[in-house]
């Protein structure tokens, strides 16, 4: 499969590359491909932008494996999904 990106596009795998984040363009597109597979998981409660803050914030700490990293945002996830089901946050 052949993937045509926009300028814009490549000048984001670049600067995610440049923070050091991941090795290779490869490891971004595995990385984003994982993104949205967990963005379509039925069941999710949390809005859009929710679950791109948590993914956000798991891209930018250096402290946490990739395998961490996925376990934290389900860990999170499934707290939003527990709020979700009992109520608003206070």
């Amino acid at each position: 499969m052949t993937i045509r990106l926009t300028p814009e596009q490549e000048r984001r795998i670049r600067a995610v590359l440049s923070r050091g984040a991941y090795e290779s363009v490869d490891q971004v597109v595995e990385a984003a491909l994982t993104a949205v597979e967990q963005r379509t998981v039925p069941g999710f409660a949390g809005t859009p932008e929710e679950l791109d803050t948590l993914l956000a914030e798991g891209l930018a700490s250096k402290e946490l494996t990739e395998d961490e990293f996925w376990s934290s945002v389900a860990k999170q996830t499934d707290a939003l999904l527990a709020e979700h089901e009992t109520g608003p946050r206070s």
